[in-house]
This record gives structure tokens, C-alpha cells and sequence, in this order.
């Protein structure tokens, strides 16, 4: 949500769903349909190498991995393939993968070809988000949160987003205003997952409208309006910025790289997304596609794996347990800060997000 765009229609970039530098050259770019081939658009670290090798070698399946960036390049490349899919499977956030849904892109899963469909975390696995029209379109991999990352050394135990807008800090804040507008109405006591505005466009604009007025007036606060993980990054490492809304993957691997910094979920509220792999319809490799997917569901020690590549939480059973306690410490959350979070509403999504493009914009040009 970092940047805007039309999202019933192509996606542009959403570095914000990254953690740090996902895009990188894909290990093959040609797309194969055969009995010993399987397609995955991916984002890095969700298919381990080690994964890779081993599944290769015990399936004889020949893994074609095309690394993507965001959710905007997979669906503007779907859209230009016209129905004629050079991938079996592609990676959605569970936030996004309505669009790709609604946009016919992909299949329904059926859960009853996966063995291991119980190894995912039971309020991963029923959850709304996974399901549209009564059907499950992805297998949910990774959590994804939104929270404060500050400077430990100039912030000891915050609990609130008070901070980002308080005086004092003036020039060392920073967020991605999309992203950043729904935290900002929870804490202005409005809804910004839009629940409880459906069916009330009216009375949603009113609190995208109040929401936006008090972020122009913290405005001067602001030293940048970040774009991806990476960039928030380099700004705490440069002592630019001291606080930053931030994506969970960003902020865990720069603590783990021993930056003196803290993420936590304040007590007003944060933000959550899963990450999962998705089949697309009339996938060439299906049968591939449901043993692949089967055989990462099968150990938490593929979840443990994908979580210190990528720094998000795994939703699969176990894998708490096979971190050490520092990985633990940075890369799971504690009940009470996930009791905290919010998830995006997939059913209000559509006509919010266009709501907060606006106010974004006018934001940016005030």
C-alpha cells in the first residue's frame, strides 16, 4: 500500500509488502509444463534453498522459481498472459488475493489434497481472509505484522503510537502513509479496517476526511514518507529517524543485524496480513502444485526456515519451538501483541483503500 493505485484494476508497486530487498534476479525465468516441472512466482526466502534441494531430489520435481517483487508485478504479468498462466503458483497477500480472485486468476484449493492442512495454525487456517465466495484460494505461509520500530536508545518500552505524533520528535519520524492511515484511524478512535463502515460509504469518508486532517497537521513532524523496508532501514542505521511505522520483516532483520532498536504492536492497535502460496486456474502442473505445497506444510522446520529468511512469523504448528531465544525474542510475537492486531478486511478493502489513496494524496501535496 505503499504507493498509489487503481486497486480493482493493475496493481503498481507495494514495497511495503516486502521485508527489505525481495526483489532479486529469479533462478529461472522460463516457464515449463510438464510432468516433472512445477512454477512458482515467489518472493525470496519463502522457497529455501534447502527446501528446494530436497524436494527436488526426493520428488523429481524440477522447481522453476521466477523471484518477484510485489503483489502489482504478479498480477500486471497474469493480466498480460491473458489465461494462458506460465506459473502453477503464485504468492498473495491475504489482504490482496481478492483482486487476483475476482480477476479470475486463480483456483480454489482443495484442502482435501493436502495431507498436512492441519499443520497451519487453526486461526490461520479458518480464517476469513483465506476464503471468499464460501472457497480457500491460498495456503497461508507467513504473518506479516505492522507495528512501531523505535530506537532503543532514545526510547525505552513504548507502548503507544503517541510518539509519532508528539512535538518532541519532531524530524525523526517516518511512515509510509498508506500504510500508516488505517493505524492512524484506529488511534483517532474511527475503524480502519472499514468494518464497521460497510454498506456506509458516507460515514467512512468522514473519518478518512477527519483522519486526514490530523495527519496534514503533523505534517512538519514527518522527515520522510518512506517508500519500502529497505529505505526504513538505512534511516535507522543513519540515526535519520528514530521512530517508523514498520512491517514486521523489515524491522526484525535489522534488530537481528544488532541495531540498538525494539518493534512491538502499541496498545492501540496494529496491523496484520498473511503471505501464502495460491494456485492459479488451469495450472499446467497441478498434481506438482499439490505436492509441493503438501510437502512445505509438512515440518515446522520449513516455517523456522522461511521465518529467519524472511523475518516474518510462520503459520505453521511447532515452529516457535525450533527458534533460538533470540529468534524467538525478535520473530514471534507474544499472545497479547498478536490479541492486538488488526486484520485487513478483504470484503471492505476495495472501496477503503481507494478512500485512503485519495487522502494520501492530498496529504502528500499539502
Amino acid at each position: 500500500m505503499s504507493k498509489t493505485f487503481p486497486r480493482r484494476e493493475f496493481l503498481k508497486s507495494t514495497a511495503a509488502m516486502g521485508a527489505g530487498a525481495l526483489a532479486m534476479p529469479a533462478f529461472v525465468s522460463r516457464a515449463w509444463a510438464a510432468s516433472d516441472q512445477l512454477n512458482i512466482w515467489a518472493y525470496n526466502g519463502f522457497v529455501t534453498e534447502e527446501f528446494r534441494n530436497r524436494f527436488e531430489k526426493e520428488s523429481g520435481i524440477r522447481l522453476n522459481i521466477r523471484l518477484v517483487s510485489d503483489q502489482g508485478e504478479q498480477f500486471n504479468l497474469l493480466a498480460a498472459e491473458n489465461g494462458n498462466f506460465s506459473t502453477d503458483i503464485v504468492c498473495c497477500a491475504g489482504h490482496r488475493f481478492y483482486q487476483f480472485v475476482d480477476a479470475s486468476f486463480l483456483e480454489p484449493v482443495d484442502t482435501s489434497r493436502l495431507s498436512n492442512w492441519s499443520q497451519i495454525e487453526t486461526e490461520y487456517a479458518e480464517a476469513d481472509w483465506v476464503s471468499r465466495g464460501g472457497q480457500r484460494w491460498g495456503v497461508p505461509l507467513l504473518i506479516a505484522s505492522m507495528g512501531l520500530l523505535y530506537n532503543t536508545e532514545t526510547f525505552t518500552d513504548t507502548d503507544s503510537w503517541a510518539p509519532m505524533f508528539a512535538e518532541e520528535n519532531k524530524g525523526r519520524i517516518a511512515y509510509q502513509i498508506q500504510d500508516f492511515f488505517p493505524i492512524a484511524m484506529d488511534y483517532l478512535g474511527f475503524d480502519g479496517s472499514a468494518a464497521r463502515y460497510r454498506g456506509n460509504t458516507d460515514v467512512a469518508q468522514r473519518a478518512v476526511d477527519a483522519t486526514r486532517d490530523f495527519l496534514i497537521g503533523k505534517k512538519p513532524l514527518v522527515r520522510r514518507f518512506y517508500d519500502s523496508g529497505t529505505e526504513v532501514q538505512q534511516m535507522m542505521v543513519n540515526w535519520d529517524i528514530a521512530l517508523a511505522q514498520s512491517w514486521s520483516g523489515a524491522a526484525s532483520k535489522l534488530i537481528l543485524d544488532g541495531f540498538p532498536a525494539s518493534y512491538t504492536i502499541p496498545k492501540e492497535g496494529g496491523w496484520a496480513f498473511a503471505y501464502g502460496f495460491n494456485i492459479v486456474r488451469g495450472a499446467k502442473n497441478l498434481d506438482n502444485a499439490y505436492r509441493f505445497l503438501d510437502a512445505l506444510l509438512a515440518s515446522p522446520e520449513n516455517g523456522a526456515a522461511m521465518v529467519r529468511e524472511t523475518g516474518y512469523i510462520s503459520a505453521l504448528k511447532g515452529t516457535e519451538a525450533l527458534l533460538s531465544d533470540e529468534e524467538r525474542k525478535v520473530l514471534f510475537l507474544s499472545p497479547e501483541h498478536r490479541g492486538r492486531l488488526t486484520w485487513v478486511n478483504v470484503e471492505t478493502a476495495p472501496f477503503i483503500f481507494d478512500l485512503i489513496d485519495k487522502a494520501a494524496e492530498e496529504i502528500r501535496a499539502a
